[in-house]
Order: structure tokens, then C-alpha cells, then sequence
């Protein structure tokens, strides 16, 4: 394996690559539906009371619409929480770590199935044939430090002091099982597949991050807490400190130690719509090959923080019977999750500045986002067609609305999407399950540019797609 041959490729290979995603999103000025919107903020209203939060930010995408911030409660006494604000976002760091992994086995510097003692020294309670596999999906049987009284006591002892994860090692206990035998989450595995990643890459994990996901992306309000300068304000976090059941700001207290001691497997601050951009480029395979998408979502049955499996460095929740990938996060009185609904591209962003369990507000937040979807698709007849077919659309050219006939033979699986000259998608205008019959979209293109425009509508094996002219 060829170290330094490689640090130097990856990053312009993931750096072009990016930026060339970054390209593909550019025009795609939506409207989003005012009704729909409203329904959304009274569900970020209603998680608010119902979980008896300080406050929340939330966000979300949907193709056709855009994206939709809101937020509810207060960042600190007298001062209501904003969407501008970021949190720490915990474990969702893993979610990040993964990916960095994997690009390193995309680029042959390292396989999933290396074993600890090709990479790191012994450490006690370490077994060092553990895999990298395991490590990633939770099945390596390493104590998790965070368990362990005499760490929570250290690192509430000086909440100035910087960690190293080599200080953290010493209070990893005795091994729940051998590896591969069970599951359970263990942050100590992340704090490894750091130290593995500092090692191959010879630079610190806040570079790494940077170059290949937040500056790319336009995460700009994504940073680590101990290891760069975050100048975006902060949402305060609240935490029950004295015992009587009510939160308390702790935001006077240092977050260094409890941060940095966190490392790969916790230390990222962000806020909703930077999280939208990662989990959007992430789960449509823009960051990784369609091989390591695909092991990342393969997962082994575990029941945490509201998820059903654990895949490598992802979760797997069930929203009213739809398969959702994501993350949960928590942190010294932070929380976080993020959500992808696959066959829509839907994806949501929660923080909450309180420690609480993540996974029953997210799955409601997003049961909320998918129930309630808008249509622009109209259904103008449910006679069933005799072919399959997609007519050209009327008016042509246009400015700025156009309407997209289409017909359906069987039930199934639609999606229509819109190209711009050079091929590249523009918008998705709907995805979702149609009965047999004929329909209608009326496209208004009132955010894009003048030019020649192709529709493209795909159901089970058939495509069809057709040129449209947009004259402003």
C-alpha cells in the first residue's frame, strides 16, 4: 500500500468529484409549497412540547419543493432558537468517519477486512485481529469508554483539558465478547478508525474532513470543536445538572474535553441544512462507489437510539413500514439526527439543544414530512391506457410553466426528472407509487435559466424523454 501516493490522488480525485456535484445542484431555485410548510412547523411545534425540549432546529428537503427550515423554542433564556445556530452533533461524526474509511479502501489504502494490528499498537483490552469491518459495524466487542465512571469523572474533572484518543485508551475495560460474536455500540471503535485514518493520511482528522466533505459540500457552518474556529453562533445546551428535573444552561461550561475526547466518533458541530447537504450526496452515492454504498447499507439487526440495524458508520430505521437511513447524535446536552427516505430522496435534519433519545422524534418528524407531501402530479383520467407513454409538453417553448402528460399502464414505481443541455439533472419533479391512468405535471420553471430542457419520465423498464424549450 502505497501511503503517500495515495493521500495526494484521493484528494483530487475527491475533490473534482465533488465539486462536479456541487455543479449538478446549482439552478435549482424551488418554491416551497406554503401549506406543506405550515404543516411542518406545526410538527416542529408539536416535538417541542411533546418532548419537553428546550428548543429545535430542523430542516428538510424534498424534490420538487426545495428546502424548508424552521425551529421552535429558545437558544438560552429570552432569546428564541434560529435555524442559523449549530449544536454539537455527536454520533452523527461516525456517519462522516465511515465514509472516510471507505474512500480509503476505494483508493487501496487500506481493506475493510485489515485486521487492528496492521495499522495500530496493542492496546489493552483490544483484541488486534479485529477488523476494520467490525470496528465499523459495532460487532468487535470493544469496551466503550464512555461507559466506563472513571472517564466521566476525568473528563468532568478539567473541562479545559485536550484530549488525545491515545489518553482516552487506558479506560477501555474488559471486551463485551469476541469479536464478531455479538453487537453492541461501542464509541471506542470510532476512536480507532481515527487514529487509522491519521495514520495512513499523516494529517489531522479536521483536514481530512474539510477537504473532502465540508468545504466541497458548502458545509460552511460544519466544523470540530476542539480542532478549528467555529464563527457561527451557537445554539446554548441544556442539561438537568443539580437533579430536580428541570434543564439548566450549561453553555458557561468549556465543551474541550468532552469533545475532543469524543474525536471521530462524536466532535462534529453543524446545523440542519449543512446535514441535509451530506446526507443528500452521501445516500445517492455522490461520495462513495456504488460497491461501498452498498456495504455501508448492509446491515446487522441492533435495536438503538429508534434504529432496527446498524450498517457501517449508518442506521436503519422503519417509518411507518419505509426503510430510512441516517444517523442519531448526543453530546454534553446536544442531540441530533438525520434521516433519507431512498426511494424519494427525501431527507430531514433535527438538533435539539437537550440530551434526549433521538430516534422517536425523528421517525415522527419524518412520518410527518412523507405523509404530507405535496402533488403537482394530477391524475386527469383513470381509464388505463393502452401503451405506456410520454407526450411532448404544452405550451413549447414556455415561460415559465409547462404542462408534462404522461400515461401509466400498470401500477408501479414513477419518477419524473428534468435535464438541463448538458445532461445534468436539474430537478426532480416527482417519485413516488401511481395507479394505471392518465396524468398531468405542470412544471414552473420561473428559478432557472432560458435554454433547452429534456423530461425524462422512467417506470419499471420503460424511459421515455422529450425536449422542451424554456424562452424567457
Amino acid at each position: 500500500m502505497n501511503y503517500s501516493m495515495n493521500k495526494n490522488k484521493i484528494g483530487r480525485i475527491v475533490l473534482s468529484f465533488i465539486f462536479l456535484i456541487i455543479l449538478n445542484q446549482s439552478g435549482r431555485a424551488q418554491v416551497f409549497d406554503t401549506s406543506y410548510a405550515r404543516v411542518l412547523q406545526n410538527a416542529v411545534n408539536a416535538l417541542k412540547v411533546n418532548y419537553n425540549l428546550v428548543g429545535i432546529s430542523a430542516a428538510v428537503y424534498v424534490p420538487g419543493q426545495g428546502t424548508w427550515k424552521g425551529a421552535a423554542g429558545i437558544s438560552e433564556a429570552g432569546v428564541d432558537m434560529t435555524t442559523d445556530r449549530v449544536f454539537g452533533i455527536g454520533s452523527i461524526t461516525k456517519n462522516f468517519t465511515a465514509t472516510i474509511i471507505l474512500q480509503l479502501a476505494e483508493a487501496d489504502s487500506l481493506t475493510l477486512d485489515d485486521h487492528l494490528y496492521q495499522w495500530l499498537p496493542h492496546y489493552d483490552n483490544v483484541d488486534s485481529n479485529i477488523t476494520i469491518r467490525q470496528l465499523l459495524n459495532h460487532t468487535s466487542g470493544i469496551y466503550n469508554y464512555t461507559d466506563n465512571p472513571a472517564f466521566l469523572t476525568a473528563v468532568n474533572s478539567n473541562y479545559n483539558r485536550h484530549w488525545l484518543p491515545e489518553e482516552v485508551m487506558p479506560y477501555v475495560l474488559t471486551p463485551n465478547f469476541p469479536p464478531g460474536a455479538s453487537w453492541r455500540y461501542s464509541n471506542t471503535n470510532y476512536l480507532l478508525l481515527g487514529m487509522i485514518i491519521t495514520k495512513i493520511m499523516r494529517t489531522s482528522l479536521s483536514e481530512q474532513y474539510h477537504t473532502r466533505f465540508f468545504t466541497p459540500l458548502g458545509m460552511t457552518e460544519t466544523t470540530l470543536e476542539s480542532q478549528d474556529t467555529n464563527r457561527s453562533p451557537y445554539a446554548h445546551n441544556w442539561v438537568d445538572i443539580n437533579g430536580d428535573g428541570i434543564p439548566d444552561d450549561i453553555f458557561f461550561i468549556p465543551r474541550t474535553a468532552h469533545f475532543s475526547a469524543a474525536n471521530a466518533a462524536g466532535e462534529i458541530i453543524s446545523r440542519p441544512e449543512n446535514l441535509l447537504k451530506w446526507s443528500r450526496n452521501l445516500y445517492k452515492g455522490a461520495l462513495i462507489s456504488p460497491n461501498s454504498l452498498n456495504q455501508m447499507l448492509t446491515f446487522v439487526n441492533a435495536s438503538v437510539s429508534g434504529a432496527n440495524g446498524y450498517g457501517l458508520g449508518t442506521m436503519r430505521y422503519n417509518v411507518n413500514g419505509k426503510t430510512c437511513y441516517g444517523h442519531g447524535g448526543n453530546i454534553l446536552g446536544y442531540s441530533a439526527a438525520i434521516m433519507y427516505y431512498p426511494v424519494d430522496s427525501i431527507c430531514i435534519a433535527l438538533d435539539f439543544n437537550t440530551s434526549i433519545n433521538t430516534g422517536a422524534p425523528a421517525i415522527s418528524f419524518m412520518n410527518t414530512v412523507l405523509n404530507n407531501r405535496p402533488s403537482a402530479v394530477q391524475n386527469i383520467s383513470s381509464e388505463v391506457p393502452e401503451k405506456f407513454n410520454l407526450h411532448q409538453n404544452y405550451p413549447n417553448p414556455f415561460n415559465p410553466e409547462t404542462n408534462i402528460k404522461f400515461d401509466i399502464t400498470s401500477q408501479g414505481e414513477v419518477k419524473l426528472v428534468v435535464y438541463n443541455s448538458l445532461g445534468k439533472e436539474v430537478q426532480n419533479l416527482f417519485t413516488g407509487k401511481l395507479a394505471p391512468g392518465s396524468y398531468s405535471y405542470k412544471w414552473n420553471a420561473s428559478g432557472f435559466p432560458s435554454g433547452v430542457y429534456f423530461y425524462k419520465l422512467v417506470t419499471g423498464n420503460s424511459s421515455f424523454i422529450k425536449k422542451m424549450m424554456l424562452v424567457k
